[in-house]
């Protein structure tokens, strides 16, 4: 009778490990003159005057830069083999000295490190992320796997605009709880506004913590164990390079992994090079794609965010609890990303 109760006290402790959600940690807010990282943990840069030029835009935030071990390594198309595109980033979590982390670029290869990443060190050592693109494995992994928020925002490869180095400045350095909403202008030349607008998919609004990604990559991570919880999140997704039936095929295969059932908002933002496929006598608009997944799940959808593979992008938190507007293309903060004491 004593070993049954014993074997009970331990199944009902394995059970609450289980059972308990990883709690959220918040990292250090930002601030001029800090030092921060940059590595290469996807694909290695074309050109070696691309990682001096990320370096010289984060200086330019006025941050202090250290490089990874291996950003200048070249192992096929990669900054380094999987253990040491690893390291570096271990590296980064590990060193006092630095505040927060920048990628140099995206591609492919995050996924092929996850196995490598040290996340009680990473738990222990909560620092800012940030990047997008084939680095969506490593916010949701590393999110997944440590509690700890995330950031999608901008790579250092790409053009760093006003309207990015803006979202960038108020969620990591201000900690600003911020709405995210397209810029309204029109043009001297036209009557309306015709580019960054937004369209209205399935009408609400909805309260989670806000995931997600490139689709792509994102959809990768399926049946992982770095697949996210989607239990009750606020999606948001975008691609590059995709006709509209690899987009369809992409949806389908979230909503047959039930994806759609536990969400309770869709945000899709820009699908940059996207369109037909050439030679195709029929096709489905993207609008109309995404209504399909809407309207079966009754989630409140809208697309156009500035979201994306183009120079002007938000910075959004991984994990981050969100209040979604479908009907006026917003998402706001209900929690600041990063503290600020």
């Amino acid at each position: 009778m004593l070993k049954l109760s014993a074997l009970l006290l331990l199944c009902a402790f394995v059970f609450k490990l289980v059972a308990e959600p990883i709690s959220t940690e918040y990292p250090a807010a930002l601030h001029k003159g800090d030092t921060v990282g940059l590595v290469s943990s996807a694909s290695r840069a074309p050109f070696d005057q691309d990682i001096e030029f990320a370096k010289e835009r984060l200086q330019a935030l006025g941050l202090h830069v250290v490089l990874g071990k291996y950003v200048y390594r070249r192992d096929g198309y990669f900054a380094g083999n999987d253990q040491q595109r690893a390291e570096d980033l271990n590296a980064m979590f590990a060193n006092p000295n630095v505040k927060a982390i920048f990628e140099v670029r995206g591609g492919w290869g995050s996924a092929r490190i996850l196995p490598y990443l040290n996340y009680s060190l990473i738990k222990q050592h909560p620092k800012i992320l940030v990047g997008f693109s084939d680095i969506t494995s490593l916010l949701l992994a590393i999110h997944k796997k440590t509690g700890l928020v995330t950031f999608h925002g901008p790579l250092g490869i790409e053009p760093w605009p006003p309207f990015t180095v803006n979202y960038l400045h108020r969620v990591i350095f201000n900690g600003d709880k911020v709405m995210f909403k397209n810029p309204v202008f029109v043009p001297s030349n036209d009557l309306i506004q015709t580019a960054d607008r937004t369209q209205l998919i399935y009408p609400g609004q909805a309260n989670g913590e806000l995931i997600g990604g490139n689709l792509s990559v994102l959809v990768a991570l399926l049946g992982t164990p770095y697949e996210p919880d989607w239990q009750g999140k606020i999606l948001f997704i975008e691609d590059v390079g995709e006709t509209n039936y690899q987009i369809d095929r992409l949806l389908a295969q979230l909503q047959l992994a039930g994806v759609f059932t536990k969400i309770h908002g869709l945000v899709f933002g820009q699908c940059t090079k996207c369109g037909a496929a050439n030679g195709s006598y029929g096709t489905f608009t993207l609008k109309q794609i995404l209504q399909h997944y809407a309207k079966a799940a009754k989630i409140p959808t809208y697309m156009g965010a500035m979201i994306g593979h183009t120079p002007e992008i938000f910075t959004l938190p991984e994990g981050v609890r969100v209040s979604m507007n479908a009907n006026q293309a917003t998402i706001t903060l209900l929690h600041s990303a990063v503290i600020t004491e």
